[in-house]
Protein backbone atom coordinates (compact mmCIF):
# COMPACT_ATOMS: atom_id res chain seq x y z
CA UNK A 1 0.00 0.00 0.00
CA UNK A 2 1.35 3.84 -0.32
CA UNK A 3 0.81 6.51 1.67
CA UNK A 4 -2.69 7.34 1.66
CA UNK A 5 -3.73 3.89 3.37
CA UNK A 6 -6.01 4.72 6.08
CA UNK A 7 -6.41 2.59 9.47
CA UNK A 8 -9.01 3.09 12.56
CA UNK A 9 -8.97 1.62 15.41
CA UNK A 10 -13.34 2.23 15.55
CA UNK A 11 -15.49 1.33 13.15
CA UNK A 12 -16.13 3.41 10.28
CA UNK A 13 -19.71 5.16 10.49
CA UNK A 14 -19.89 5.74 6.77
CA UNK A 15 -18.04 3.84 3.80
CA UNK A 16 -18.02 0.59 5.92
CA UNK A 17 -17.70 -1.25 2.41
CA UNK A 18 -14.42 0.68 1.64
CA UNK A 19 -13.01 -0.25 5.17
CA UNK A 20 -11.73 -3.94 6.09
CA UNK A 21 -11.79 -5.22 9.53
CA UNK A 22 -8.57 -6.68 10.45
CA UNK A 23 -6.11 -7.85 13.57
CA UNK A 24 -2.76 -5.97 13.95
CA UNK A 25 -0.35 -8.31 13.46
CA UNK A 26 3.05 -6.16 13.58
CA UNK A 27 3.83 -2.29 13.60
CA UNK A 28 7.64 -0.95 12.64
CA UNK A 29 8.80 2.49 12.67
CA UNK A 30 10.76 3.23 9.18
CA UNK A 31 13.34 6.01 10.32
CA UNK A 32 14.17 6.17 6.68
CA UNK A 33 10.46 7.78 5.57
CA UNK A 34 9.27 8.78 8.92
CA UNK A 35 6.34 6.49 8.72
CA UNK A 36 4.52 3.23 10.86
CA UNK A 37 4.23 0.10 8.60
CA UNK A 38 1.28 -1.95 10.36
CA UNK A 39 1.16 -5.37 9.43
CA UNK A 40 -2.34 -6.72 9.27
CA UNK A 41 -3.55 -10.09 9.68
CA UNK A 42 -4.04 -11.05 5.52
CA UNK A 43 -0.23 -10.06 5.72
CA UNK A 44 -1.18 -6.42 4.06
CA UNK A 45 1.35 -3.86 5.04
CA UNK A 46 -1.00 -0.45 5.98
CA UNK A 47 1.69 2.91 6.28
CA UNK A 48 0.91 5.91 7.49
CA UNK A 49 2.60 8.79 9.33
CA UNK A 50 3.31 9.23 12.24
CA UNK A 51 0.31 11.76 13.71
CA UNK A 52 -2.22 9.05 11.56
CA UNK A 53 -0.28 6.64 13.74
CA UNK A 54 -0.82 8.41 17.00
CA UNK A 55 -4.09 9.08 16.47
CA UNK A 56 -4.62 5.47 15.52
CA UNK A 57 -3.64 4.20 18.78
CA UNK A 58 -4.87 6.65 20.88
CA UNK A 59 -8.36 5.42 19.69
CA UNK A 60 -7.81 2.14 20.78
CA UNK A 61 -9.73 0.54 23.95
CA UNK A 62 -6.56 -0.63 25.61
CA UNK A 63 -3.39 1.98 26.47
CA UNK A 64 -0.78 2.22 23.99
CA UNK A 65 2.65 3.16 25.28
CA UNK A 66 4.96 1.57 22.68
CA UNK A 67 3.47 0.91 19.13
CA UNK A 68 3.87 -2.86 19.48
CA UNK A 69 1.02 -2.41 22.21
CA UNK A 70 -0.75 -2.11 19.26
CA UNK A 71 -0.33 -5.65 17.95
CA UNK A 72 -3.63 -8.13 18.66
CA UNK A 73 -5.94 -4.88 18.06
CA UNK A 74 -8.87 -5.43 16.00
CA UNK A 75 -8.42 -2.54 13.32
CA UNK A 76 -10.04 -1.59 9.99
CA UNK A 77 -7.89 -0.37 6.78
CA UNK A 78 -8.62 1.07 3.41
Amino acid sequence: MGVNDRIRAKPPATDADRWTETTVRAVRFDDTHGRYAVTVADGTEVTVSRALFELFAGRLERPVDDPEDAVGATAWYR
